[in-house]
C-alpha cells in the first residue's frame, strides 16, 4: 500500500478528527432536552386532543341549553298571551276553560324543561371547569417546551458549531490525500465505527490485539510503511516497526 510518512500523519490527523466528530454528534444525539422535547410534543397532542373533545362537549351542552332555554321563553311568552286573552273573555266560560287548560299545558312543559336545565347547567359548569384545567396545563406543557428548546438550541449551537470546526478541519486534511488512498480510508473507517487505522505495536496490532505470526509479520515489514492488518483488516502503520 503506498504512503509517504506525510500520508501516515495526515491519516492520523483524520481520524482522530473523524473520532472526535463522532463523539461529538453522539452528544449532539444524546443531549437530554431531545427526549424532554419529544415527551412534552407528545403530553401537548394528548392534552390538545382532550381539550378539543371537551370544547365539542361544552359546545353540544351549550347549544342544548340554548334550545331549552329559547323554548321555555317562547312557552313564557305565550303564557303571557293566553293570560291576556283570559283577561279579555272573562264572561266566556269556555274560552277561560280552554285558555287555562292550555295554560296547565304549558306550565307542565316549562316545568319539565326547568328539570332539564339544572342537571344540564351542572353538566356545563363541569365542563368548563375541565376546559380550563385542561388550558391551564397546555399552557405550563408550552412553558416548560418553550424551556427545553431554547436550552437545546443553545446546548445544541455550540455542540454544531464545534462540527462544523471539525467537518472543515477534516477537509483540510482528506484533501491533502491522493483520492485512492482517501477512498479506501474512508471504506475502511465506515466499516470500523470511524477507526480505520492501528499501529504495529510488536507483533501485534494495537486495536484488535490479535497476535501475527511470523511469516506474516516479516510480510507486513516489507510493506511498509503501511500495510493491513490480517485480522480486523483495518490499515496497519508499520512506519516505527
Amino acid at each position: 500500500m503506498q504512503a509517504t510518512k506525510k500520508d501516515l500523519k495526515t491519516l492520523s490527523h483524520l481520524q482522530e478528527c473523524d473520532l472526535e466528530i463522532l463523539r461529538t454528534q453522539k452528544r449532539f444525539d444524546e443531549l437530554p432536552q431531545r427526549k424532554s422535547i419529544i415527551g412534552l410534543r407528545e403530553k401537548l397532542k394528548t392534552v390538545e386532543g382532550k381539550k378539543t373533545q371537551v370544547e365539542d362537549l361544552l359546545k353540544q351542552a351549550r347549544n342544548e341549553f340554548q334550545l331549552i332555554s329559547n323554548e321555555d321563553e317562547r312557552l313564557a311568552q305565550k303564557q303571557h298571551d293566553i293570560q291576556e286573552k283570559i283577561s279579555t273573555v272573562q264572561g266566556d266560560y269556555r274560552s277561560v276553560e280552554a285558555h287555562t287548560k292550555e295554560l296547565g299545558g304549558i306550565a307542565k312543559r316549562r316545568n319539565t324543561l326547568e328539570a332539564e336545565l339544572a342537571p344540564l347547567s351542572e353538566k356545563m359548569s363541569q365542563i368548563e371547569s375541565a376546559a380550563q384545567q385542561l388550558k391551564e396545563s397546555l399552557a405550563q406543557l408550552r412553558a416548560q417546551e418553550a424551556q427545553a428548546v431554547g436550552s437545546f438550541r443553545k446546548e445544541g449551537g455550540q455542540l454544531n458549531e464545534q462540527l462544523a470546526k471539525l467537518k472543515a478541519k477534516r477537509a483540510q486534511d482528506a484533501v491533502q490525500l491522493d483520492a485512492a488512498l482517501l477512498a479506501l480510508y474512508e471504506k475502511k473507517a465506515q466499516r470500523m465505527a470511524g477507526v480505520a487505522l492501528a499501529h504495529l505495536a510488536g507483533q501485534s496490532c494495537s486495536v484488535c490485539r490479535n497476535s501475527i505470526d511470523e511469516g506474516k509479520f516479516f510480510q507486513i515489514k516489507a510493506e511498509a510503511p503501511l500495510s493491513e492488518c490480517p485480522f480486523c483488516h483495518r490499515m496497519l502503520v508499520v512506519a516505527d516497526a
